[in-house]
């Protein structure tokens, strides 16, 4: 009896099938802690018992690999990997919550069902489309969903890095066992520990446990910890210290607990005023960067060097960059400028550094 028409296992098949209907339906319907762990829970069965027939002599090797990967896609050491992907052009998250852990007994599941004697004779045609139907479930489990929005019901931190270097923020909105036992609707998928890598320039989402129309407090130990791209701490916001930073319309008005949404800028100025002499010369990026750019700039213009273009005008407010060409207007921001490096981000084209080739 071939090792494949173990695919037909009545557990592997509702693995399968519960692994879809979770991610694509019953997180974003009840938004609680239990749907959150499900996909733990199955997909730790479903992923090495599938893998076990498709290399039925590697059944150990797979489920100790299983085990292995999963407590490092859990931790903290597996964001630059996530950082890679996501650059790549493939969007994948995660949340780092070590209780997840308790989900590993599914492995042990999958080691003693895939070793029993099972027969299930199946068409062939039955054994591709389930085949195919694993393999998507495994890798739509991973894909980046849209985050939650203020419609969606839950309230939200919107966090800006306004520095030139990236940081890593800890993000404790986890709330207490007895508190979740008085007021239950908190004990949902944002109820947690998260760990979120802001680059230069960029925001990030956090959403909370607390619904748009609940009043509840804040966790009693909530913060907010900043840390440099070398984990070196920089300052930690608890509730009082964030509620005084946090602004609710992005302006100046400072927000209090009870509000719908909060904006936390983090990171050290960029100073606004540029010296604009400093720019001139000619720019190329990096040798690291996969889109190439070359611009000149000088008193007068500005012009592209490859492909080569156009002089152009420009104009220099503070920070941005603003280059008007007769039938197109671009803007960068300028992220930080250091001697003979130069990093900008513009709406076209990304986040560039570029070094200095000369005057």
């Amino acid at each position: 009896m071939g090792h494949k028409n173990k695919l037909g296992h009545q557990l592997f098949i509702f693995s399968i099938l519960l692994l879809i209907i979770n991610d694509f339906y019953l997180k974003y319907t009840f938004h609680n802690s239990f749907t959150g762990k499900l996909s733990d829970f199955v997909g730790l069965f479903a992923f090495p018992f599938f893998w076990s027939i498709v290399f039925p002599k590697r059944v150990k090797t797979v489920h100790f690999i299983t085990l292995i990967l999963f407590l490092f896609w859990k931790s903290e050491f597996s964001q630059p990997l996530i950082d890679y992907i996501n650059l790549s052009g493939l969007k994948t998250f995660r949340t780092v919550d070590y209780t997840d852990c308790m989900a590993l007994g599914s492995i042990l599941l999958s080691y003693w069902i895939i070793r029993e004697p099972f027969h299930f004779n199946s068409k062939p045609i039955f054994k591709k489309l389930l085949f195919g139907l694993s393999l998507f479930a495994f890798v739509a489990t991973t894909q980046k969903k849209d985050a939650p929005t203020y419609e969606d019901g839950f309230k939200s931190i919107d966090v800006y890095n306004q520095g030139s270097k990236k940081l890593k923020l800890i993000v404790d909105f986890k709330y207490s066992e007895q508190l979740l036992k008085e007021d239950s609707p908190l004990n949902n998928e944002f109820n947690r520990i998260d760990t979120l890598d802001l680059p230069a320039g960029g925001s990030e989402r956090i959403i909370t446990p607390i619904l748009q129309v609940d009043s509840a407090n804040f966790p009693i130990n909530f913060n907010i910890t900043v840390l440099d791209s070398l984990g070196n701490k920089l300052k930690v916001y608890s509730k009082e210290t964030f509620l005084k930073a946090a602004t609710v319309d992005y302006k100046s008005e400072f927000g209090d607990e009870y509000s719908s949404s909060w904006s936390l800028i983090v990171g050290d100025k960029i100073p606004d005023k540029l010296k604009v002499y400093k720019i001139y010369g000619r720019w190329k990026t990096e040798s690291s960067v996969k889109r190439m750019h070359t611009f000149e700039i000088r008193e007068q213009y500005y012009y592209d060097v490859d492909p080569d273009s156009d002089l152009a005008k420009y104009e220099i407010q503070d920070s941005s960059i603003i280059i008007s060409y007769p039938k197109m207007r671009r803007q960068g921001k300028i992220v930080e400028l250091d001697g003979r490096n130069l990093t900008i981000k513009w709406e076209d084209k990304g986040m560039l550094k570029y070094h200095k080739l000369y005057e």
